[in-house]
């Protein structure tokens, strides 16, 4: 006759099944923001196309099937420096001005962005309420990117690669309960710029999912 799982074991198999858990929900919002990410990065491709009025998508997975493979191979090489540049195109070029930050599905604004050359102050669309306890703002928006950007700067500041004075840094502002504004300081770079503005929107989209 097998005996009941004792208090410990059953505390054990709950504390697996909460960190596994933990893993699976930060896995899926890394995915999605992935899936995000690319489909923005196709948006702007189509738009670049159809702007230069370049021949159609189907063409030219027609002409790269007989491409040769030292071709392909020198396609994939650069395939990393070509992403990089399309989400730095997806930010405008000047850095100062205002940047409304929009649900994909219907254009609802979320919020402003007020981009400086060293500064991004994001504001809540006037109306619409966010609190930092709605996942994933503190989980994925500022503990993995604002927080992963901190650290590397950090990282490279001890290395004297960087000054402290350009460490990225950021702060959220409350009123009432609900997020004011998001400050971040020394983004640096227009790659970063585009990353942070969009894990922001998908980070209120998933938000107002929550409420």
């Amino acid at each position: 006759m097998n005996s009941a799982p004792s208090a410990a074991t059953q505390e054990e198999e709950v504390k697996r099944a909460a960190e596994l858990k933990e893993y699976l929900e930060t896995r899926i919002s890394e995915l999605e923001l992935e899936l995000a990410h690319l489909k923005d990065m196709m948006a702007v491709i189509d738009a670049t196309l159809r702007r230069s009025s370049f021949v159609p998508a189907a063409v030219l997975r027609s002409s790269s099937e007989i491409a040769s493979s030292s071709m392909n191979e020198q396609k994939r090489s650069k395939a990393p420096k070509m992403a990089e540049a399309i989400a730095s195109a997806a930010v405008p070029e000047s850095n100062d001005q205002k940047r409304e930050l929009r649900r994909s599905k219907d254009g609802k604004i979320l919020a402003t962005a007020q981009i400086e050359p060293e500064k991004i102050v994001i504001v809540p669309d006037q109306g619409t309420k966010f609190s930092q306890i709605t996942p994933p703002f503190q989980s994925f928006f500022l503990n993995r990117i604002l927080k992963g950007y901190q650290t590397k700067d950090e990282e490279q500041s001890k290395s004297g690669s960087l000054s402290e004075d350009q460490v990225l840094s950021f702060n959220v502002q409350e009123s009432e309960g609900n997020i004011s504004s998001i400050t971040i300081t020394n983004y640096r770079d227009r790659v970063r710029l585009n990353e942070i503005l969009s894990t922001a929107t998908w980070a209120f989209t998933r938000m107002l999912e929550k409420r």
